[in-house]
């Protein structure tokens, strides 16, 4: 098994595109609309 410092990095980069393209399905499921004068968590949301 690899050691923490090897494996974390990949994981940390990983799990945070992972948590962003969930939000976006999650927008575009409830048909929420983004753009760039919308508060942050509507633009993170948002197809």
């Amino acid at each position: 098994m690899a050691p923490i410092q090897d494996v974390l990095p990949s994981l940390t980069v990983g799990l945070t595109f992972t948590a962003f393209a969930a939000l976006k399905f999650y927008g575009l499921a409830r048909g929420i609309e983004g753009g760039g004068k919308k508060p942050l968590a509507t633009r993170l949301c948002g197809s």
